[in-house]
């Protein structure tokens, strides 16, 4: 039987005590920590896709926009086939846009929604749509033509969204003051059958475009094929009388152009603009001096 040296076994347990203290105590005061991370990261494990997709809805009708922004991320990467990806995609794209104002994270989201939406027609074209508004916005004009002209070339695009890429090339030629592709394609326009609103519209346009290139002959008559036609809506209309007025001003045709301002004095958005240029107008007239009469003939 060995005895027991209890001097020995004190200063042994007290020298345990002291290692313990400075190397088992102190990580279980990490414990609490450890445990929430171990259960984080295990309710993330455990969450779906669809979790993901509720998170990121919630999140946007709370405003908190960068855990909306990180949800509908991780949707895309774990839901590779989900039915929420076009929604998913738009959003991403509106918090691009609206929240962080990024246009060029925009556009990268966009170019990689035309990839992935290569074979759902619709929602491509909505998309290539998109992308070159944002482009021309951009002043990036040669994608921008690019992807409007792709969509005029696609059999399958609807005659109205056409009609819109026209309208839209129009708009860049003129900018880049290409005149004569900028007339072509707006007859093109107005060869479309789409609806008198939008027909209108193309008409409005090339009046625009006839104004740049000071033909004021070929301005006024649009202006006035586009104020008989039917179905015209009454904000075009009125555009319209306001540039035809204009058109007639520069022509000399003072009392004229008078009479269409007065008209639309009370219709256009601006009516201080319409009433300066009534006023001026009126004090033109007032100031040009009366010929004297012709003097009588003597009868021989």
């Amino acid at each position: 039987m060995n005895p027991i040296n209890h001097s020995h076994n004190k200063h042994f347990c007290s020298a345990a005590c002291r290692r313990t203290e400075g190397k088992f105590f102190a990580p279980l005061a990490l414990l609490p920590l450890i445990l929430f991370l171990l259960c984080a990261c295990d309710a993330q494990t455990a969450s779906t896709p669809e979790d993901d997709l509720a998170r990121a809805r919630s999140s946007m009708r709370q405003r908190d926009f960068m855990e909306a922004e990180k949800s509908f991320e991780r949707y895309l990467r774990r839901a590779p086939d989900g039915e929420a990806r076009w929604e998913v995609w738009n959003r991403l794209v509106d918090l691009a846009l609206d929240v962080r104002h990024d246009k060029r994270a925009a556009e990268e989201l966009l170019e990689a929604m035309l990839l992935e939406f290569e074979k759902e027609p619709t929602r491509r074209r909505e998309s290539q749509d998109w992308l070159a508004r944002l482009y021309e916005s951009d002043h990036n004009y040669d994608r921008a033509l690019e992807l409007w002209l792709a969509l005029i070339r696609d059999g399958e695009t609807p005659s109205e969204m056409k009609a819109e890429s026209y309208r839209s090339l129009a708009r860049i030629y003129l900018r880049r003051l290409e005149f004569e592709l900028t007339k072509e394609v707006l007859g093109y326009c107005l060869q479309l059958d789409v609806s008198p609103a939008l027909k209108g519209r193309c008409q409005y346009d090339l009046a625009d475009a006839y104004t740049v290139m000071e033909d004021l002959d070929a301005a006024s008559k649009t202006l006035q094929d586009l104020l008989m036609a039917k179905g015209v809506e009454e904000p075009l209309r009125v555009l319209a009388v306001f540039m035809l007025a204009d058109v007639l001003e520069q022509q000399g045709k003072n009392d004229t152009a008078l009479e269409l301002f007065e008209s639309i004095k009370n219709s256009y958005p601006n009516a201080q603009v319409v009433e300066e240029r009534i006023n001026y107008l009126k004090k033109a007239r007032k100031s040009v001096t009366p010929a004297p009469p012709a003097p009588d003939r003597v009868r021989k």
